[in-house]
Protein backbone atom coordinates (compact mmCIF):
# COMPACT_ATOMS: atom_id res chain seq x y z
CA UNK A 1 0.00 0.00 0.00
CA UNK A 2 1.41 3.40 -0.97
CA UNK A 3 2.17 5.45 2.10
CA UNK A 4 0.82 9.00 2.27
CA UNK A 5 2.24 11.43 4.84
CA UNK A 6 -0.35 11.97 7.57
CA UNK A 7 -2.29 15.23 7.56
CA UNK A 8 -3.65 16.68 10.80
CA UNK A 9 -7.34 15.85 10.96
CA UNK A 10 -10.07 18.20 12.15
CA UNK A 11 -11.26 17.23 15.61
CA UNK A 12 -14.68 16.68 17.10
CA UNK A 13 -14.55 20.23 18.47
CA UNK A 14 -13.99 21.56 14.93
CA UNK A 15 -17.05 19.69 13.69
CA UNK A 16 -19.10 21.02 16.62
CA UNK A 17 -18.00 24.60 15.88
CA UNK A 18 -19.07 24.30 12.24
CA UNK A 19 -22.41 22.69 13.00
CA UNK A 20 -23.18 25.58 15.35
CA UNK A 21 -22.90 28.16 12.54
CA UNK A 22 -26.39 29.50 11.90
CA UNK A 23 -25.79 31.04 8.49
CA UNK A 24 -26.30 28.12 6.11
CA UNK A 25 -24.19 29.59 3.29
CA UNK A 26 -21.13 30.08 5.50
CA UNK A 27 -21.79 26.74 7.21
CA UNK A 28 -21.84 24.92 3.87
CA UNK A 29 -18.50 26.45 2.87
CA UNK A 30 -17.00 25.38 6.19
CA UNK A 31 -18.48 21.88 5.89
CA UNK A 32 -17.06 21.46 2.39
CA UNK A 33 -13.59 22.57 3.50
CA UNK A 34 -13.72 20.32 6.59
CA UNK A 35 -14.65 17.33 4.43
CA UNK A 36 -11.58 18.09 2.29
CA UNK A 37 -9.37 18.11 5.39
CA UNK A 38 -10.92 14.88 6.71
CA UNK A 39 -10.43 13.27 3.30
CA UNK A 40 -6.78 14.29 3.21
CA UNK A 41 -6.21 12.98 6.74
CA UNK A 42 -7.86 9.64 5.89
CA UNK A 43 -5.30 9.08 3.12
CA UNK A 44 -2.85 7.94 5.78
CA UNK A 45 -5.14 4.91 6.18
CA UNK A 46 -6.44 4.38 2.64
CA UNK A 47 -3.51 5.54 0.53
CA UNK A 48 -4.46 7.06 -2.82
CA UNK A 49 -7.89 5.39 -2.80
CA UNK A 50 -10.84 7.72 -2.38
CA UNK A 51 -12.59 7.47 0.98
CA UNK A 52 -16.18 8.50 1.71
CA UNK A 53 -15.12 12.03 2.72
CA UNK A 54 -13.43 12.42 -0.67
CA UNK A 55 -16.78 12.12 -2.41
CA UNK A 56 -18.53 14.14 0.30
CA UNK A 57 -16.35 17.13 -0.57
CA UNK A 58 -17.86 17.42 -4.03
CA UNK A 59 -21.39 16.54 -2.97
CA UNK A 60 -21.26 19.30 -0.33
CA UNK A 61 -19.77 21.74 -2.83
CA UNK A 62 -22.64 20.95 -5.21
CA UNK A 63 -25.17 21.37 -2.42
CA UNK A 64 -23.81 24.86 -1.88
CA UNK A 65 -25.08 25.89 -5.31
CA UNK A 66 -28.66 25.07 -4.28
CA UNK A 67 -28.24 26.50 -0.78
CA UNK A 68 -27.06 29.82 -2.26
CA UNK A 69 -29.92 29.87 -4.79
CA UNK A 70 -27.63 29.86 -7.82
CA UNK A 71 -29.62 27.15 -9.63
CA UNK A 72 -32.48 29.49 -10.55
CA UNK A 73 -30.40 31.80 -12.72
CA UNK A 74 -28.52 28.88 -14.28
CA UNK A 75 -31.83 27.23 -15.24
CA UNK A 76 -33.10 30.39 -16.90
CA UNK A 77 -29.84 30.70 -18.82
CA UNK A 78 -30.16 27.15 -20.13
CA UNK A 79 -33.84 27.61 -20.94
CA UNK A 80 -33.25 30.81 -22.93
CA UNK A 81 -30.24 29.50 -24.82
CA UNK A 82 -29.00 32.19 -27.17
CA UNK A 83 -31.33 34.72 -25.58
CA UNK A 84 -29.61 34.28 -22.24
CA UNK A 85 -27.78 37.56 -22.84
CA UNK A 86 -31.12 39.25 -22.22
CA UNK A 87 -30.67 38.30 -18.59
CA UNK A 88 -27.39 40.20 -18.32
CA UNK A 89 -28.93 43.27 -16.62
CA UNK A 90 -30.62 40.96 -14.09
CA UNK A 91 -27.67 38.67 -13.43
CA UNK A 92 -25.68 41.25 -11.51
CA UNK A 93 -28.76 42.25 -9.53
CA UNK A 94 -29.65 38.63 -8.73
CA UNK A 95 -26.12 37.78 -7.61
CA UNK A 96 -26.04 40.92 -5.49
CA UNK A 97 -29.30 39.85 -3.84
CA UNK A 98 -27.84 36.39 -3.19
CA UNK A 99 -24.86 38.01 -1.49
CA UNK A 100 -27.24 40.12 0.56
CA UNK A 101 -29.03 36.99 1.78
CA UNK A 102 -31.94 36.53 -0.63
CA UNK A 103 -32.67 33.04 0.70
CA UNK A 104 -31.13 33.55 4.13
CA UNK A 105 -33.71 33.75 6.95
CA UNK A 106 -31.12 35.42 9.19
CA UNK A 107 -30.96 38.54 7.00
CA UNK A 108 -33.44 41.38 6.66
CA UNK A 109 -33.81 40.70 2.94
CA UNK A 110 -34.29 36.98 3.53
CA UNK A 111 -37.02 37.56 6.10
CA UNK A 112 -38.81 39.97 3.76
CA UNK A 113 -38.65 37.52 0.85
CA UNK A 114 -39.98 34.70 3.01
CA UNK A 115 -43.14 36.76 3.55
CA UNK A 116 -43.63 37.40 -0.18
CA UNK A 117 -44.98 34.24 -1.79
CA UNK A 118 -44.18 33.83 -5.48
CA UNK A 119 -44.03 30.94 -7.98
CA UNK A 120 -40.36 30.62 -7.07
CA UNK A 121 -40.86 29.87 -3.40
CA UNK A 122 -39.74 26.34 -4.34
CA UNK A 123 -36.14 27.53 -4.50
CA UNK A 124 -36.29 28.81 -0.95
CA UNK A 125 -37.78 25.50 0.20
CA UNK A 126 -35.15 23.53 -1.72
CA UNK A 127 -32.40 25.68 -0.26
CA UNK A 128 -33.68 24.99 3.24
CA UNK A 129 -34.04 21.24 2.64
CA UNK A 130 -30.58 20.87 1.09
CA UNK A 131 -28.99 22.95 3.86
CA UNK A 132 -30.71 20.79 6.47
CA UNK A 133 -29.45 17.62 4.79
CA UNK A 134 -25.93 19.04 4.43
CA UNK A 135 -25.85 19.80 8.15
CA UNK A 136 -27.51 16.54 9.19
CA UNK A 137 -24.95 14.35 7.44
CA UNK A 138 -21.93 16.38 8.50
CA UNK A 139 -23.01 16.61 12.14
CA UNK A 140 -23.22 12.83 12.33
CA UNK A 141 -20.77 11.30 9.84
CA UNK A 142 -18.24 14.13 9.82
CA UNK A 143 -18.09 13.90 13.59
CA UNK A 144 -17.53 10.14 13.49
CA UNK A 145 -14.65 10.50 11.02
CA UNK A 146 -13.05 13.08 13.31
CA UNK A 147 -13.60 10.86 16.37
CA UNK A 148 -12.32 7.79 14.52
CA UNK A 149 -9.04 9.41 13.51
CA UNK A 150 -8.54 10.85 16.98
CA UNK A 151 -9.17 7.59 18.85
CA UNK A 152 -8.00 4.79 16.54
CA UNK A 153 -4.28 4.57 15.64
CA UNK A 154 -3.50 4.34 11.94
CA UNK A 155 -1.98 0.87 12.29
CA UNK A 156 -4.63 -0.59 14.65
CA UNK A 157 -6.11 -3.93 13.59
CA UNK A 158 -9.79 -3.99 12.63
CA UNK A 159 -10.58 -6.08 15.72
CA UNK A 160 -8.37 -4.12 18.11
CA UNK A 161 -9.52 -2.72 21.43
CA UNK A 162 -9.36 0.81 20.00
CA UNK A 163 -11.70 -0.05 17.13
CA UNK A 164 -14.09 -1.86 19.48
CA UNK A 165 -14.11 1.11 21.87
CA UNK A 166 -14.87 3.46 18.97
CA UNK A 167 -17.71 1.24 17.74
CA UNK A 168 -19.19 0.92 21.23
CA UNK A 169 -20.26 4.57 21.11
CA UNK A 170 -22.25 4.09 17.90
CA UNK A 171 -25.96 3.26 18.15
CA UNK A 172 -26.89 -0.37 17.42
CA UNK A 173 -29.32 -1.21 14.65
CA UNK A 174 -29.99 -0.30 11.03
CA UNK A 175 -30.45 3.26 9.76
CA UNK A 176 -32.06 5.71 9.96
CA UNK A 177 -31.73 5.46 13.75
CA UNK A 178 -29.06 2.77 14.11
CA UNK A 179 -25.40 3.06 13.05
CA UNK A 180 -24.43 -0.53 12.34
CA UNK A 181 -23.30 0.34 8.81
CA UNK A 182 -20.93 2.95 10.24
CA UNK A 183 -19.50 0.41 12.69
CA UNK A 184 -18.82 -2.02 9.87
CA UNK A 185 -17.45 0.64 7.53
CA UNK A 186 -14.83 2.01 9.92
CA UNK A 187 -13.71 -1.55 10.70
CA UNK A 188 -13.33 -2.14 6.94
CA UNK A 189 -11.08 0.92 6.65
CA UNK A 190 -8.73 -0.72 9.13
CA UNK A 191 -9.21 -4.22 7.75
CA UNK A 192 -7.89 -3.25 4.31
CA UNK A 193 -4.54 -2.32 5.86
CA UNK A 194 -4.05 -5.98 6.84
CA UNK A 195 -4.30 -7.18 3.23
CA UNK A 196 -1.30 -7.74 0.97
CA UNK A 197 -3.34 -7.90 -2.25
CA UNK A 198 -4.09 -4.42 -3.71
CA UNK A 199 -7.39 -5.69 -5.12
CA UNK A 200 -8.58 -6.84 -1.71
CA UNK A 201 -7.53 -3.55 -0.13
CA UNK A 202 -9.49 -1.66 -2.78
CA UNK A 203 -12.50 -3.92 -2.20
CA UNK A 204 -12.59 -3.23 1.55
CA UNK A 205 -12.30 0.53 1.01
CA UNK A 206 -15.08 0.48 -1.59
CA UNK A 207 -17.31 -1.56 0.72
CA UNK A 208 -16.65 0.89 3.57
CA UNK A 209 -17.54 3.82 1.33
CA UNK A 210 -20.72 2.13 0.15
CA UNK A 211 -21.91 1.25 3.65
CA UNK A 212 -21.44 4.82 4.80
CA UNK A 213 -23.19 5.94 1.61
CA UNK A 214 -26.15 3.67 2.35
CA UNK A 215 -26.38 4.99 5.90
CA UNK A 216 -26.16 8.57 4.63
CA UNK A 217 -28.78 8.14 1.91
CA UNK A 218 -31.20 6.42 4.27
CA UNK A 219 -30.84 9.26 6.76
CA UNK A 220 -31.28 11.87 4.02
CA UNK A 221 -34.51 10.45 2.61
CA UNK A 222 -36.80 13.12 4.18
CA UNK A 223 -34.59 16.03 3.06
CA UNK A 224 -34.21 14.70 -0.49
CA UNK A 225 -37.96 14.24 -0.84
CA UNK A 226 -38.58 17.73 0.57
CA UNK A 227 -36.14 19.35 -1.86
CA UNK A 228 -37.35 17.55 -4.99
CA UNK A 229 -41.03 17.97 -4.07
CA UNK A 230 -40.64 21.65 -3.16
CA UNK A 231 -42.59 22.98 -6.20
CA UNK A 232 -45.63 20.80 -5.47
CA UNK A 233 -45.61 21.73 -1.81
CA UNK A 234 -45.38 25.38 -2.78
CA UNK A 235 -48.43 25.13 -5.05
CA UNK A 236 -50.59 23.70 -2.27
CA UNK A 237 -49.30 26.22 0.24
CA UNK A 238 -49.96 29.11 -2.16
CA UNK A 239 -53.55 27.99 -2.71
CA UNK A 240 -54.19 27.85 1.03
CA UNK A 241 -52.66 31.28 1.55
CA UNK A 242 -54.72 32.83 -1.25
CA UNK A 243 -57.88 31.37 0.23
CA UNK A 244 -57.09 32.82 3.66
CA UNK A 245 -56.27 36.17 2.09
CA UNK A 246 -59.47 36.42 0.04
CA UNK A 247 -61.74 34.88 2.66
CA UNK A 248 -60.27 35.29 6.16
CA UNK A 249 -63.24 33.59 7.78
CA UNK A 250 -62.81 30.48 5.62
CA UNK A 251 -60.91 28.76 8.42
CA UNK A 252 -64.17 28.60 10.35
CA UNK A 253 -66.06 26.85 7.51
CA UNK A 254 -66.78 23.11 7.61
CA UNK A 255 -63.69 21.18 6.41
CA UNK A 256 -65.39 19.68 3.28
CA UNK A 257 -66.39 23.15 2.05
CA UNK A 258 -63.02 24.68 2.89
CA UNK A 259 -61.07 21.87 1.23
CA UNK A 260 -63.23 21.96 -1.90
CA UNK A 261 -62.78 25.70 -2.31
CA UNK A 262 -59.06 25.43 -1.54
CA UNK A 263 -58.74 22.79 -4.25
CA UNK A 264 -60.38 25.17 -6.74
CA UNK A 265 -58.05 28.01 -5.76
CA UNK A 266 -55.04 25.73 -6.04
CA UNK A 267 -56.20 24.61 -9.50
CA UNK A 268 -56.62 28.21 -10.68
CA UNK A 269 -53.28 29.25 -9.19
CA UNK A 270 -51.56 26.27 -10.78
CA UNK A 271 -52.91 27.24 -14.21
CA UNK A 272 -51.59 30.79 -13.87
CA UNK A 273 -48.17 29.70 -12.70
CA UNK A 274 -47.69 26.56 -14.80
CA UNK A 275 -44.65 27.83 -16.67
CA UNK A 276 -42.89 29.00 -13.51
CA UNK A 277 -43.59 25.76 -11.65
CA UNK A 278 -42.21 23.78 -14.60
CA UNK A 279 -39.00 25.77 -14.48
CA UNK A 280 -38.62 25.51 -10.73
CA UNK A 281 -39.31 21.76 -10.70
CA UNK A 282 -36.75 21.18 -13.46
CA UNK A 283 -34.21 23.35 -11.70
CA UNK A 284 -34.66 21.78 -8.26
CA UNK A 285 -34.59 18.24 -9.64
CA UNK A 286 -31.73 19.10 -11.97
CA UNK A 287 -29.64 20.62 -9.21
CA UNK A 288 -30.18 17.56 -7.02
CA UNK A 289 -29.14 15.28 -9.88
CA UNK A 290 -25.92 16.97 -10.96
CA UNK A 291 -22.49 16.43 -9.44
CA UNK A 292 -19.56 18.63 -10.44
CA UNK A 293 -16.25 16.80 -9.99
CA UNK A 294 -12.85 18.45 -10.56
CA UNK A 295 -12.66 17.48 -14.23
CA UNK A 296 -16.26 16.89 -15.28
CA UNK A 297 -19.90 17.41 -14.44
CA UNK A 298 -21.99 14.28 -14.03
CA UNK A 299 -25.73 14.06 -14.65
CA UNK A 300 -27.18 11.58 -12.22
CA UNK A 301 -30.10 11.07 -14.59
CA UNK A 302 -27.78 9.64 -17.25
CA UNK A 303 -25.82 6.41 -17.32
CA UNK A 304 -22.31 6.68 -15.95
CA UNK A 305 -20.09 5.63 -18.83
CA UNK A 306 -16.89 5.59 -16.77
CA UNK A 307 -15.38 2.08 -16.87
CA UNK A 308 -14.85 -0.15 -13.86
CA UNK A 309 -11.19 0.12 -12.77
CA UNK A 310 -9.11 -3.03 -13.42
CA UNK A 311 -8.58 -3.48 -9.67
CA UNK A 312 -12.25 -4.57 -9.42
CA UNK A 313 -12.23 -6.83 -12.47
CA UNK A 314 -11.38 -10.02 -10.59
CA UNK A 315 -13.34 -12.07 -8.10
CA UNK A 316 -14.75 -9.80 -5.42
CA UNK A 317 -14.59 -10.67 -1.72
CA UNK A 318 -17.92 -12.22 -0.63
CA UNK A 319 -18.94 -9.21 1.49
CA UNK A 320 -18.52 -6.75 -1.39
CA UNK A 321 -19.96 -9.17 -3.95
CA UNK A 322 -23.10 -9.52 -1.83
CA UNK A 323 -23.51 -5.75 -1.55
CA UNK A 324 -23.02 -5.26 -5.31
CA UNK A 325 -25.61 -7.92 -6.13
CA UNK A 326 -28.06 -6.24 -3.76
CA UNK A 327 -27.79 -2.73 -5.25
CA UNK A 328 -26.43 -3.17 -8.78
CA UNK A 329 -28.80 -4.99 -11.16
CA UNK A 330 -26.46 -4.33 -14.10
CA UNK A 331 -24.63 -7.27 -15.70
CA UNK A 332 -20.82 -7.21 -15.28
CA UNK A 333 -19.49 -4.16 -17.09
CA UNK A 334 -22.98 -2.67 -17.48
CA UNK A 335 -23.44 1.10 -17.21
CA UNK A 336 -27.25 1.50 -17.06
CA UNK A 337 -27.32 3.18 -13.65
CA UNK A 338 -29.19 6.42 -14.47
CA UNK A 339 -31.51 7.50 -11.66
CA UNK A 340 -34.90 8.51 -13.04
CA UNK A 341 -36.35 9.26 -9.62
CA UNK A 342 -33.79 10.64 -7.18
CA UNK A 343 -36.31 10.18 -4.35
CA UNK A 344 -36.00 6.40 -4.78
CA UNK A 345 -33.33 5.11 -2.38
CA UNK A 346 -32.47 2.05 -4.45
CA UNK A 347 -32.00 4.12 -7.60
CA UNK A 348 -29.71 6.50 -5.71
CA UNK A 349 -27.65 3.62 -4.32
CA UNK A 350 -27.40 2.02 -7.76
CA UNK A 351 -25.86 5.19 -9.16
CA UNK A 352 -23.68 5.81 -6.10
CA UNK A 353 -22.29 2.27 -6.31
CA UNK A 354 -21.22 2.89 -9.92
CA UNK A 355 -19.83 6.31 -8.95
CA UNK A 356 -17.79 5.13 -5.97
CA UNK A 357 -16.43 2.17 -7.94
CA UNK A 358 -15.58 4.08 -11.13
CA UNK A 359 -13.79 6.94 -9.35
CA UNK A 360 -12.19 4.91 -6.56
CA UNK A 361 -8.70 5.65 -7.88
CA UNK A 362 -9.26 9.14 -9.33
CA UNK A 363 -6.53 11.20 -7.69
CA UNK A 364 -8.11 14.47 -8.88
CA UNK A 365 -10.83 14.05 -6.24
CA UNK A 366 -8.24 14.98 -3.62
CA UNK A 367 -7.78 18.43 -5.14
CA UNK A 368 -9.14 21.28 -3.06
CA UNK A 369 -12.78 22.28 -3.54
CA UNK A 370 -11.88 25.98 -3.63
CA UNK A 371 -9.36 28.00 -5.63
CA UNK A 372 -6.21 29.35 -3.97
CA UNK A 373 -7.85 32.78 -3.97
CA UNK A 374 -10.82 31.35 -2.09
CA UNK A 375 -8.51 29.83 0.49
CA UNK A 376 -6.53 33.05 0.97
CA UNK A 377 -9.63 35.12 1.52
CA UNK A 378 -11.77 32.54 3.32
CA UNK A 379 -11.22 33.98 6.78
CA UNK A 380 -11.70 37.54 5.56
CA UNK A 381 -14.91 36.69 3.70
CA UNK A 382 -16.33 34.89 6.72
CA UNK A 383 -15.44 37.81 8.99
CA UNK A 384 -16.97 40.40 6.66
CA UNK A 385 -20.11 38.31 6.22
CA UNK A 386 -20.61 38.09 9.96
CA UNK A 387 -20.12 41.85 10.20
CA UNK A 388 -22.81 42.32 7.54
CA UNK A 389 -25.24 40.02 9.36
CA UNK A 390 -24.58 41.78 12.65
CA UNK A 391 -25.13 45.17 11.02
CA UNK A 392 -28.44 43.99 9.55
CA UNK A 393 -29.49 42.57 12.91
CA UNK A 394 -28.60 45.85 14.65
CA UNK A 395 -30.56 47.89 12.13
CA UNK A 396 -33.63 45.70 12.67
CA UNK A 397 -33.38 45.97 16.44
CA UNK A 398 -33.12 49.74 16.26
Amino acid sequence: MSQVPPTPAPGVADVARITAIRNRVIRNLEITQCYAELSAAMRARTGAAANWCTFAVWASRQAGSTIRGEDLLERFERSLGRKANLLAPLQSLYRMLLRKGLFEPDTKLGRAVSEIHTPFDAFERASEAVAEGNLKVFAEIGREFARFMASVPVDARHDSEEVRAFAAELRPGAPPEGQDYLKEAFAHYQQQREEADPARRAAWILLANLKIGLHEQTRLQPQIAAAVDAPAATAEDLGARVLRLLMPRSQQWPPPVRLALAALVIWLAAKLRKAAVKITREAVTGSMMVLALPNEVLSLGRNLEAPVPPVFSGTLPPALDSFVKEYDPCPPGGTACAAQDWCDLRQRMHYILHLFRAYAEDISLFSGPFTPEHKEHRVLITFLTFLLLNAVSDSINT
